[in-house]
């Protein structure tokens, strides 16, 4: 019994010993690969920061100090099972070693800026459930051998790197495969019709490629199928294979920008799961089927840039999910339904670039979710709707080339969550609403070409890069407090009725490049405050009533291209420091009142006579050109002399006439 015992407890201790020789064996092991990895993944760009954690400085005392190392994950044999080092910027390769962590069931090496060829040895992850290596520089074929033996392969992400040749067909093997992206790489040729045999798939992605050739119908097998994308910089032959319309389990459908050509299918209306539909920026022609009726769960429908024709199917009103609809850039006519607008959960709706008319719909943004609406260039007619921005989520409106007319809803005065108003090109009247030009968020401001009146509303500080208000009919003066946009570049405020100086704060705003104040009633001088706007690349001031001289400070705009001063009462000469500015390849003075000679040097020798047409007292080729008799001169110099000597001869003459006639 005791020799029993005894054996018993020499075999537990022999078990015991040997499980620690394997722990320190396999673990040593493991670490050795790890430190390889390291030591190869770490290229010449690396920061030296990376990776810093994975050292063997405590691997003498601790089998188990591999599994500390971040992104390292170990069972309870201290055998490597998981490893993701993502987003870490390394420059290296993988190295051979990888092969030697053979219990990996997830490896994840995402945006890490790798490079080279992928290891044959990766063959020895048998294991593998999860492969990704997607956002890196891999480059080369695609090595598909090593997946052979990786029959419980689940996830394999290779996106976005640049991978070569044909798509492998050794993936059909993976009969556990669940999601397949291949995009964002150079994968070339056809799809192998054989992918419809992945029956297992729920997500695949070939986007982003150089494939060519026609859409496999054999697709329509995938009835597990949740995901398709296969659009983008694909160049495909023919139509949307019929067959598509039996993928029962799909949810995204991506088939956009890939050359897509003839009629959109009426059985993709039996995909009944289906939550988008993308089909834009393809040579699809024909109507909207009105049978998409049926997508009831569909929540975003893009069918932009296509050929359709036809009117938007009333039948569409089914579709109580859509939260999304671009139809813009096709050949749409009619009206817009009146169901657009009682569509519960619509964010979204973008038509821009049809033949649509009538008007937008009275109740279009009730639901108090639009966030983007572009109706641009278009027929609609009408006044704007005034519920646009019910909830306050309202950022874009973008309503130019139409016919809209009226006053523009106070209901969008206090709108602020808008980041872009574009409304140019219409019928409006009215004033600017009191609260735009003080919206926190707005960026653009573009109302030029209608009929509004009034003076600019009240201004604070905003984000504000772009202010474009001409050609209307406002008043006023241009108010100093326009230096409170400290992020405008475009100031576009020409052919109005503004009037008073140019407010010198003006040219203190740093990022302005382009400011045109034609066509107004400004008087007063160009301030040589100018000189701060460093920024400024076209200056328009022509057809107005400024009058003083041309600052010289001017020459500090040293990437200022065009310089229009026309039509205005400005004196004095031309400062010979504009011929410095050699950026400058636009300028016109003409309709002035210089004086002097034309200077001569640098730029000027680039400008014709029609740039300083007009100008009597402007010497353009002496002596030839120059007045004989100026009508203007200073008080001092040659013009000066010759005055007074025709005063003191009428003196003297008057004299002489007094005195007795002698004989």
């Amino acid at each position: 019994m005791r020799r029993t015992k005894a054996l018993c407890y020499i075999i537990l201790h022999a078990s015991l010993l040997w499980l620690y020789i394997i722990r320190v064996c396999c673990g040593n092991s493991d670490m050795e690969a790890l430190l390889k990895l390291k030591s190869s993944m770490k290229g010449p760009k690396a920061k030296v920061s990376a990776l810093e954690d994975w050292n063997n400085t405590t691997s003498s005392d601790s089998p188990s100090a591999h599994c500390s190392f971040s992104g390292v994950t170990c069972d309870k044999k201290l055998r490597v099972i998981g490893l993701n080092v993502s987003f870490i910027p390394l420059f290296g390769t993988i190295p051979q070693e990888i092969g030697k962590l053979d219990k990996l069931m997830s490896l994840t090496i995402v945006q890490c800026n790798l490079t080279g060829h992928l290891p044959k040895e990766l063959s020895n992850l048998t294991l593998l459930k999860h492969l990704n290596i997607s956002h890196n520089n891999f480059r080369g074929y695609f090595p598909a051998q090593i997946t052979l033996n990786m029959t419980q392969l689940q996830v394999l992400d290779v996106y976005d790197n640049n991978f070569k040749g044909r798509l492998p067909k050794e993936l059909v093997q993976l009969k556990q495969l669940k999601y397949l992206s291949l995009s964002g790489n150079y994968f070339s040729g056809t799809i192998p019709e054989s992918y419809g045999e992945i029956q297992s798939l729920k997500h695949l992605n070939l986007a982003i490629n150089n494939l060519r050739g026609k859409l496999p119908a054999s697709f329509g097998k995938l009835k597990n199928l949740q995901k398709l994308m296969v659009g983008y910089v694909n160049n495909f032959k023919g139509g949307i294979p019929e067959e598509f319309g039996s993928m029962s389990s799909l949810q995204v459908l991506d088939m956009a920008n890939c050359n897509l050509n003839g009629h959109i299918p009426k059985n993709l209306s039996s995909l009944k799961n289906l939550k988008s539909l993308f089909l834009f920026m393809n040579n699809l022609s024909g109507n909207i089927p009105h049978e998409f009726s049926s997508l009831v769960n569909l929540m975003a429908l893009d069918l932009s840039y296509n050929n359709l024709i036809g009117e938007i199917p009333e039948s569409l009103s089914m579709l109580r999910n859509l939260s999304l609809v671009n139809l813009f850039g096709n050949n749409l006519e009619g009206p817009i339904p009146s169901f657009i607008a009682e569509l519960p959960n619509l964010e979204t709706f973008q038509i821009w670039e049809n033949n649509l008319s009538s008007q937008l719909p009275e109740k279009l943004g009730s639901n108090g979710k639009l966030r983007f609406l572009d109706v641009s260039s278009n027929k609609l007619t009408g006044l704007i709707p005034p519920n646009l921005c019910k909830s306050g989520n309202l950022e874009r409106l973008i309503l130019f080339n139409n016919y809209f007319s009226g006053y523009i809803p106070r209901e969008l005065e206090n709108c602020k969550s808008l980041k872009s108003i574009r409304i140019s090109n219409n019928s409006l009247n009215g004033s600017i609403p009191q609260g735009w030009l003080a919206l926190p968020s707005l960026t653009i401001l573009e109302a030029y070409n209608n009929n509004l009146s009034g003076g600019l509303p009240s201004l604070n500080a905003t984000p504000l890069g772009i202010l474009a208000l001409s050609n209307n009919s406002l008043t006023g003066k241009i108010p100093a407090a326009m230096a409170k946009l400290k992020s405008l570049e475009t100031l576009s405020l020409q052919v109005n009725h503004f009037s008073g100086d140019i407010p010198g704060e003006i040219f203190d705003l740093a990022r302005l490049r382009e400011l045109n104040l034609s066509s107004n009633n400004m008087s007063g001088p160009v301030t040589n405050s100018i000189s701060h706007c460093t920024s400024l690349m076209s200056l328009d001031l022509s057809n107005n009533k400024l009058d003083g001289e041309i600052p010289k400070e001017i020459n500090h705009l040293q990437v200022l291209s065009l310089l229009n001063l026309s039509w205005n009462n400005i004196t004095g000469q031309i400062p010979q420091e504009l011929g410095n500015m050699t950026s400058l390849v636009r300028l016109d003075l003409s309709h002035n009142n210089l004086i002097g000679t034309l200077p001569t040097n640098g730029q000027f020798l680039a400008f014709g006579d029609a740039a300083f047409a007009a100008n009597p007292n402007l010497c353009l080729h002496p002596p030839l050109s120059c007045p004989s008799m100026p009508t203007y001169a200073n008080s001092h110099g040659s013009h000066a002399t010759w005055w007074t000597s025709i005063i003191a001869a009428s003196i003297i003459t008057t004299f002489l006439l007094s005195l007795p006639f002698i004989v």
